[in-house]
Parts: structure tokens; C-alpha cells; sequence
């Protein structure tokens, strides 16, 4: 590993990011780096049909919460596995924008992730959003409308779903409609259906 990716205390001095769509995994002193080769064999395994060479090089996460883009598998499973470092607990990092990978596993619950180097690019692809930005055309006054509208929405619902439902249901239950409409159609239900009854 690129001595110029770590700190002196041996932290990622780059952020970390998906190589398949630049989606940013982890900031900047958020991973120490670490030697793995137990990691590095199962992972290289899993590659094995790409023409990835996994290092022992790794990047040891002590925080699922440190992540800023993370995705993870469900439990692996022994008997999915030949590996006997593989426990029931065992999951996989991915990418969770594009659910590419996986780049990383964690062996059991409460223990650290472990990144890999070789699986995990340091430079933002082309046209990837940068951490925290706003989709393209979107800006903090759009969302504030955005969250403004649904609130006054969620406030309105009460009176605006019976309306709703009237409209459905007004050619299945007449007696639901307007006051107007009930006042007209309802002598004439009234009128065919007795009309019968006298003859």
C-alpha cells in the first residue's frame, strides 16, 4: 500500500470510494490500516473469477457507523462456505448505491470490518456526486419546499381522503355522493323498486 494513503498514525489520509460508481465509502481518518491475510484469502476467493489480486492490505473499520456509504450482505452461513474462518455471523461490505462487491467482510458481530485496499479506489470517478451533495438541479431552498409541501400534505390528508373515496366509490354506492346528487337519485331508487311491488 501507497505510504502516501496513511497518516503517520497509520489512519486513510484519502477517502475511500466504490471503484464501479465512485459512491464514497469512508472519509478521511475513519480506518486504520492493518495486515490481513485471513480476510485477504477469502476475499481473493470470492475474485477469483475477476483478475483482481487481493493484498494482504487492509483497511480495519471499528464502526459500522464510521461508514459513510455501506452496504452489507446477509449472513454468509457456514455450509454456503469452505472457508472455516466463516461463521454464522459473517457478512459481507458492498457497495450500497450500486451493489457491487464485496469489497470487505466482517467475521463476527461486534468485531471490525475489514476493508480491502485492493478492491477499493482513492480518487472520485468522473461524475460521481461528491460526498453529501445534492442530486444535479437540486438545491437546500428545493428540499425546504420539498419538506414544507409535505408537511402541509400530512396536515390535509384527514379532509382530503374522504374526498377520494366518494369519487371511487360514487358509481358503486350513489348514497355516498353530494347532498345534491342523493336528494335527486334516491326518490328514483325508490320509485323503481316499489313500482314492482304495487303491480
Amino acid at each position: 500500500m501507497d505510504g502516501n494513503l496513511t497518516t503517520d498514525g497509520g489512519v486513510n489520509s484519502n477517502p475511500l470510494y466504490c471503484r464501479h460508481c465512485g459512491s464514497q465509502f469512508l472519509d478521511v481518518k475513519k480506518a486504520q490500516r492493518v495486515e490481513n491475510e485471513m480476510s485477504q484469502s477469502h476475499l481473493q476467493r470470492l475474485n477469483d473469477a475477476s483478475s483482481t489480486e487481493v493484498s494482504s492490505s487492509f483497511w480495519q473499520v471499528n464502526d459500522m457507523w464510521d461508514f459513510d456509504n455501506f452496504g452489507q450482505s446477509r449472513p454468509v452461513g457456514v455450509s454456503a462456505s469452505a472457508d472455516p474462518n466463516v461463521t454464522p455471523e459473517t457478512v459481507y461490505v458492498v457497495c450500497a448505491d450500486c451493489e457491487k462487491g464485496p469489497v470487505g467482510v466482517r467475521w463476527r458481530a461486534g468485531e471490525p470490518y475489514y476493508v480491502s485496499h485492493s478492491l477499493i479506489v482513492y480518487e472520485p470517478k468522473e461524475g460521481a456526486p461528491a460526498n453529501g451533495a445534492l442530486p444535479t438541479g437540486m438545491s437546500e431552498d428545493f428540499i425546504r419546499q420539498l419538506m414544507v409541501q409535505r408537511e402541509a400534505q400530512g396536515g390535509g390528508e384527514a379532509e382530503e381522503a374522504p374526498v377520494v373515496v366518494v369519487e371511487e366509490e360514487a358509481a358503486v354506492a350513489p348514497s355516498e355522493r353530494k347532498e345534491g346528487e342523493e336528494q335527486e337519485e334516491q326518490p328514483k331508487d325508490e320509485e323503481d323498486t316499489e313500482a314492482p311491488k304495487k303491480n
